[in-house]
């Protein structure tokens, strides 16, 4: 009897309102916590091209952990994800550290503090150079950065908002020469500009100094020196018309229409310079003509923003992706036997409709008796 009770408690507790509005709550909340972790913490993210090859495919999965613990201590070899300007994201592999000395060779062999391999195909580096990846409290003197380390600083200086301008020279030993020498000078047989020098890529640079060593009598080496300064922009109207007294209201009418300038001012020359944040050197797996820090520079690190999941990438790419791809080919050939069932069927009764056809056309037409009266012949 007892039990019968506790039985008839349960049930009316089941199916009381207050009982089913907690289940809607829990679900309710659970929906919840899964929609953050799917969109905030646990992020996977489709591989459109081979940069990460050989391994990982294109259009492989990739899971991100983006909680706070999965963002910290990075190791060299870790894939991560990087964020970039306009809302961009790059699946990358961590290759320097901050503190670490990387030297590139170019045949293509790196070497850095824990590992030293033979990167297939690597392009970017057209002669060997050794470089340096910062870390947070580190004091960079900029005259005494190589072209590649000059290069790199700059882009993080942008990166944290710095309007820089450059102002480059170009010397013969410790002799500055005139800038000039520079136009006559080719790049993927193109005259090389004066207007573009302060913006070229180290390997521009490099080529572009081989040119006039070349050319230039003299044992002395052949250097573009730079330097930087803080700048800022200020905009003013180009052509801006004399307003005299008779003609102030027509010469303010016509400042709407006037095209505006913009125009460079130098604040102070920058050659000591700061690192706020640890900086991070990320690469692709394949060597050529693949975006990296190779030609953005170093990656500081609040734009990493999630790494890798082993096990659920294993599984999504060994398990679920098989599985997927063996569901729909299973589907198109279920769908195409079908098909191909149907068109017979209907080829059968059609052929079927087509003998009946001949046969009636086979068959002499009928004639009609007519009955005469009797005794007529």
């Amino acid at each position: 009897m007892a039990s019968l009770k506790q039985k008839l408690k349960r049930l009316h507790r089941r199916n009381s309102k207050r009982h089913v509005l907690l289940l809607f709550l829990v679900l309710l909340a659970f929906l919840g916590a899964s929609g953050v972790a799917r969109y905030y913490a646990f992020v996977p993210l489709r591989l459109m091209d081979n940069s990460m090859s050989p391994g990982f495919k294109e259009r492989s999965v990739i899971w991100m952990c983006q909680l706070p613990n999965c963002l910290t201590h990075f190791e060299e070899g870790d894939i991560v994800l990087e964020s970039r300007p306009g809302n961009e994201k790059m699946i990358r592999k961590i290759l320097g550290q901050p503190g670490d000395t990387i030297k590139i060779t170019d045949q293509g062999r790196v070497t850095t503090p824990r590992t030293n391999f033979k990167w297939k195909q690597e392009d970017t580096f057209i002669q060997s150079r050794a470089f340096y990846v910062p870390k947070a409290g580190d004091t960079l003197v900029f005259d005494q950065l190589n072209d590649v380390e000059q290069d790199y600083v700059i882009g993080y200086l942008r990166n944290k908002g710095q309007h820089i301008i450059i102002q480059t020279t170009l010397w013969q030993g410790e002799h500055e020469i005139n800038l000039d020498r520079v136009g006559s000078t080719k790049i993927a047989n193109r005259q090389v500009s004066l207007n573009e020098i302060d913006f070229l890529p180290w390997q521009d640079r490099f080529l572009i100094e081989t040119q006039i060593r070349q050319s230039e009598p003299g044992n002395a080496p052949i250097a573009l020196k730079r330097k930087i300064f803080r700048g800022s922009k200020k905009i003013i109207p180009q052509n801006p018309p004399t307003i005299k007294d008779t003609l102030v209201q027509d010469s303010l009418a016509n400042q709407d229409s006037l095209t505006p300038q913009v125009v460079e001012e130098i604040i102070d020359p920058i050659n000591t310079i700061v690192i706020e944040d640890d900086c991070y050197y990320l690469v692709c797996n394949k060597g050529s003509n693949c975006p990296d820090s190779r030609e953005t520079g170093y990656v500081t690190a609040d734009k990493i923003t999630g790494r890798i999941m082993e096990t659920p990438t294993r599984f999504q790419n060994s398990v679920i992706a098989p599985t997927i791809r063996k569901t729909q080919t299973a589907a198109r050939l279920a769908s195409e036997l079908i098909s191909k069932a149907v068109n017979a069927v209907t080829e059968f009764f059609n052929s079927e409709e087509s003998n009946e056809e001949k046969d009636a056309e086979k068959k002499p037409p009928k004639t009609s008796k007519i009955k005469l009266p009797k005794g007529a012949k």
